[in-house]
């Protein structure tokens, strides 16, 4: 059960990622209407919420600790946002952010390893 947990949770994220971006991208970037822009995201986004609520429930059922949970989320997080934003969107983090990166990356181990 924990790989389906594991796959609800980060397919979730994956899929909110993407109509993250999908909407940043195409409202920020190309000049689409908002309206339109809502709508393209429409599909990404719901997929994604339905899996997370579906990792969450599973993952609370059966490892009974919510922060197993939240720490998949995290990780997913950690780590493919920033290969989204770079390879979808096409740009690197300025100092600051890089450096956010990186601190939350460090509590990430932390939060594992500690």
């Amino acid at each position: 059960m924990y790989f389906v947990v594991l796959g609800c949770i980060f397919f979730g994220e994956l899929f909110m990622l993407y109509a993250e971006q999908l909407g940043a991208k195409l409202y920020g970037l190309s000049g689409c209407s908002f309206s339109h822009t809502i709508l393209l995201t429409l599909v990404p986004l719901l997929v994604g919420a339905f899996l997370l609520v579906i990792g969450y429930m599973l993952g609370l059922k059966y490892h009974q600790n919510i922060w197993v949970v939240t720490a998949i989320s995290f990780s997913t997080i950690l780590i493919a946002e920033p290969l989204f934003n770079y390879f979808f969107i096409g740009q690197t983090p300025e100092f600051g952010a890089g450096v956010g990166v990186l601190l939350g990356f460090l509590g990430l181990l932390a939060v594992t390893f500690l």
